[in-house]
């Protein structure tokens, strides 16, 4: 048995709303015993596509598959089609992935968060998904190839902002993040024998060194430091009996399980928005909804200050502050 596993991100840039990092873990069985030669978008061709189709699941760079603002449907597709059989705590996404708040309950991070459970799926077909989830499912057991977890690092506004202010760089802020879903990610996955597995990670903030987070993150592992590059950042160690090979890509999701966890992670990025956008519409009638970057997010803040004044909400509730 072997694993793949995927992390990337989504809403790294802009000054309003969640930073979002998932994490997809695939097992392989025994006829995948070298991992460097396992490309899930050949083995899995009859069922997904990197680009857009009327007749394959689009599983690429987030930002291909979302992309009108006002349309979740292929994200939707992905998600629901992938992971409706997985367990998770926090069903109150309907999306198969939960945001990992840890003792701190989202309405207690900021008021849109409260009551955020939401109709799904919002845009997506359920035909469709019905028939894609069929046709992923059949092609994933026929190549020997499973979809075992997704997990999420959902950090709000003001948890980002505590942690901004603890490490004080915005970069390390995504490193912290998503090494400790890697680490949470490897844990679960139990192993009591030697395992082989292959991580791939989107490069973060353009660091191209990684080894002294690695040893933070795995204080009793070794890391080997094959290749540190603009292009490709790449280690090896030993996680208990877990043989681990690490890499950190530009345009990282090029990787499958990489373009998974983007889509998770813009998924539930977009449904936070939407919760944003509402609560909001509630205590300033006619504003024009916020993606939240730059540009965009300061008219929002704007047109939103008499009410945050009036509602007590602190500037770093409601704003990242890098």
């Amino acid at each position: 048995m072997a694993y793949l596993i995927g992390i990337d991100e989504a809403g790294y840039g802009p000054n309003l709303g969640p930073l979002v990092i998932g994490g997809t873990v695939w097992q392989l069985d025994d006829r995948h015993d070298d991992l460097t030669q396992v490309e899930l978008y050949d083995l899995l061709k009859d069922a997904v596509t990197r680009k857009l189709s009327r007749t394959h699941l689009a599983i690429a760079d987030s930002k291909v598959v979302y992309g009108k603002r006002d349309d979740l449907s292929l994200l939707e597709e992905a998600v629901l089609a992938t992971g409706d059989h997985l367990d998770h705590i926090h069903p109150i996404w309907q999306g198969c992935c939960e945001p990992d708040l840890g003792d701190d309950l989202p309405e207690g991070m900021a008021p849109w968060y409260s009551g955020w459970e939401h109709t799904c799926p919002l845009h997506a077909d359920e035909g469709i998904v019905a028939e894609r989830k069929s046709q992923f499912s059949s092609v994933c057991a026929h190549n020997g190839v499973a979809l075992a977890q997704v997990r999420s690092v959902f950090l709000t506004e003001k948890a980002y902002n505590e942690r901004l202010t603890q490490i004080g760089n915005k970069s390390t802020v995504l490193s912290h993040a998503s090494l400790g879903l890697v680490r949470r990610l490897l844990e679960e996955l139990n192993a009591t024998t030697p395992q082989a597995v292959r991580i791939v990670c989107d490069k973060h903030g353009g660091r191209d060194y990684y080894a002294g987070l690695l040893q933070h993150f795995f204080p009793e592992t070794w890391w080997q430091i094959h290749e540190e590059s603009r292009s490709v950042s790449r280690y090896v160690g030993e996680v208990g009996p877990l043989d681990v090979a690490i890499e950190f890509r530009s345009k990282g999701e090029g990787f499958l399980p990489t373009a998974l966890a983007s889509i998770y992670a813009k998924f539930h990025r977009e449904v936070a928005m939407r919760a944003i956008n509402a609560f909001w519409a509630q205590h300033v009638p006619g504003i024009a909804e916020t993606a939240g970057y730059p540009v965009d997010a300061a008219r929002f803040a704007d047109q939103t200050e008499a009410s945050r004044k009036e509602l007590k909400i602190p500037w770093e509730t409601f704003w990242r502050l890098k």
